[in-house]
């Protein structure tokens, strides 16, 4: 399992896991000496210490397609967007 390297020997680094923790990333503490996913942290640093997994966000690039009053669909590949027969495919590049 890899971890996001976030320094929590400081307070902003342990506000930080808590803070990402809220959005909905997934959180391992090393209760037990070696790290574990768990879904309900008790956020007890003096005991325990806190990571946020790293995780893939997504692809670096997908296609987009943009109809007249049809949602927009999201393809992993160009060819695949193409044959939507959409008024528009767009590439979109993550910028992160």
């Amino acid at each position: 399992m890899n971890l996001e390297q976030i320094d929590t020997s400081t307070t902003a680094g342990k506000a930080e896991v808590m803070r990402l923790a809220a959005k909905g990333r997934r959180v391992a503490d090393d209760a037990d000496g070696r790290w574990t996913p768990i879904k309900h942290p008790c956020w007890n640093w003096e005991e325990y210490s806190y990571a946020i997994i790293s995780e893939p966000v997504g692809p670096d690039e997908v296609w987009v397609t943009v109809s007249e009053g049809d949602p927009i669909d999201v393809y992993k590949s160009e060819t695949t967007a193409a044959c939507s027969h959409s008024l528009k495919v767009v590439r979109y590049v993550r910028a992160d």
